[in-house]
């Protein structure tokens, strides 16, 4: 008997005839030789899941194959274009065609999704077999993103590598690495060793929320570091599969454990990596040596991750230090500021002339709207969907991550067994009823979406993984599919068959029904902890 053809994100156009295909009766992969590292990786992870290894060969080679094959002419990176493809799967063998190998990419994850879910496992138990079908393909959104946040709780590199491989079997193309916040710095700058030394980990750690107070600390220390050569491998295995690293290094806000390691770079204040979570008023000074500390710490991210784009972060910037800092004022007299806010368009603006020397473009929180952002700046938006209209009536692209539809940090439900989360409420219905292009504003200027797994709250992978899907799968159709398709196929009706495969692969997922036993918050450090949750206004 067929199985149901159940696909996350659901394809634009899909047709499927009776009967399926046994890939073990084909006699190679037949690819394209710029395709031979993605046709390697697949027969790679077909012998992992199913037993079959599938040899890789040239794209003369006829008979019945696997055949990927690039055609028609070659689109820019980072557009829907380079991610389309064409799959078909019929009783003579299977092609894969696209004119940019990010869409064989974005193929090869629709045909592994075509394969039994326990093909997806890391030793042989399933048949290789996949539906006859014929799927035409392209994303609605040209970014489609996750961000992991290494920072608060340290994520160890193996889990960092999976999340690629989960965003890259949901079609998303970005990886958005939160690497330097106060709770922690989290890449090695040769030239900076007390980063590794100092600002690389913290003391202790709030128990519970960091708003209940009477709760204490845990005095273990916690940290990590990834070395240049850690770097290099996320970068090298992203790029393998066609997905973007984008690089955060937040400044000049959330410094604390920047001033931990070069007080000198601050007000001169002596205190250590922030052991709890919250916004603090420490912050760069803007200062030469500043901005040459900003540049070392760029430079090393910039030639690790060879992507267009460096997050420079700049939320949550209190202006406190700055308005009682005779530098900031100095500097605001000099250059004409009439409001202290004007000191972190001058970071922002130093930052991109940087960056655009070195090839980048930058991309920041909607933060550094204020007092204005460069022009060829991304403006990366969290607060709510006003911002959206704001950055883009302001002139700039916009990657939309508003608050209450793609912050996986917040509640998944109202049980009261819900583990331990830092406000809200962001349902899979929420999520799979959102349409990030608001009423009125040129889906041009909407560059994507991302969803935010910060982790304050996330301590191991395990808890990231609850936190994360199936809100993640659903967000993915969110970015790929068009509203039509969207409306026509729910994808809420296709998740119990993605379950599957998520179990499978053996990420610890959040069941329809509520938190398993061992996943419930319980009345220890993990307890819920409620509080009233309200969302930003745009100023």
């Amino acid at each position: 008997m067929q199985r149901r053809i159940s696909l996350i994100p659901q394809p634009q156009q899909l047709s499927a005839a009776a009967g399926d295909l046994d890939l073990s009766t084909l006699d190679a992969i037949a690819a394209d030789p710029e395709l031979h590292p993605l046709a390697w990786l697949l027969s790679d992870l077909l012998n992992r899941g199913t037993g079959l290894r599938l040899a890789v060969a040239g794209p003369e080679t006829g008979g019945r194959v696997l055949r990927l094959r690039l055609e028609g002419d070659r689109p820019e990176d980072l557009t829907t274009a380079a991610e389309a493809y064409r799959l078909d799967v019929t009783a003579d063998g299977v092609v894969l065609a696209a004119a940019h190998p990010a869409g064989i990419s974005r193929g090869i994850a629709t045909l592994r999704q075509l394969l039994p879910a326990d093909a997806l496992r890391e030793a042989p138990a399933a048949d290789p077999v996949v539906p006859l079908v014929a799927i035409a393909d392209e994303p609605r959104l040209r970014w489609r993103g996750v961000m992991l946040d290494v920072v608060r709780h340290f994520q160890p590199k193996d889990f960092v590598l999976k999340m690629i491989d989960r965003a890259w079997l949901h079609r998303l193309n970005v990886v958005h690495l939160h690497l330097t916040d106060d709770q922690g710095w989290r890449f090695e700058v040769p030239s900076r060793p007390k980063l590794a030394e100092i600002a690389s980990w913290r003391a202790e750690t709030k128990i519970g929320h960091a708003r209940d107070e009477a709760a204490g600390y845990e005095p273990t220390p916690h940290g990590g570091i990834f070395s240049v050569p850690d770097l290099r491998e996320i970068a090298s295995y992203a790029r393998e599969r066609h997905i973007l690293i984008v690089p955060e290094v937040n400044l000049p806000g959330h410094a604390r454990a920047v001033l931990a390691a070069y007080p000198e770079l601050g007000a001169g204040q002596d205190k250590p990596v922030s052991p709890t979570f919250g916004v603090f008023e420490e912050v760069l000074e803007p200062t030469p040596e500043a901005l040459d500390f900003a540049l070392e710490a760029y430079t090393a991210v910039a030639e690790v991750f060879e992507g267009p784009f460096v997050h420079i972060g700049g939320d949550e910037v209190p202006m406190t230090q700055w308005e009682s800092s005779p530098v900031a004022r100095e500097l605001m007299e000099r250059e004409g500021m009439e409001d202290v806010r004007g000191v972190q368009a001058w970071f922002t603006k130093a930052f991109c002339e940087r960056l655009t020397a070195m090839g980048k473009r930058v991309i920041g929180w909607d933060e550094i709207l204020d007092g204005g952002a460069p022009a060829e700046a991304v403006v990366h938006v969290w607060r709510n969907e006003a911002y959206v209209k704001k950055a883009i009536a302001a002139g700039h692209q916009v990657v939309a991550s508003p608050e209450p539809y793609a912050y996986y940090d917040h509640y998944e439900s109202d049980d009261p067994q819900e583990p331990l989360r830092i406000h809200g409420l962001t349902t899979v219905d929420k999520v799979a009823g959102w349409d990030p292009v608001p009423p009125g504003i040129d889906p041009d200027k909407v560059l994507g979406i991302q969803c935010q797994l910060w982790s304050e709250y996330l301590p191991t992978p395990r808890d990231v993984e609850y936190s994360a899907f199936p809100r993640l799968s659903v967000m993915a159709e969110v970015g790929w599919t068009n509203l039509d398709v969207r409306e026509a196929n729910p994808v809420q009706d296709r998740l119990e068959d993605h379950l599957e495969r998520l179990h499978a692969m053996g990420v610890d997922y959040r069941p329809p029904t509520g938190p398993e036993r061992w996943q419930r918050g319980g009345s220890g450090r993990r307890t819920r902890f409620n509080w009233t949750f309200q969302e930003h206004e745009a100023e």
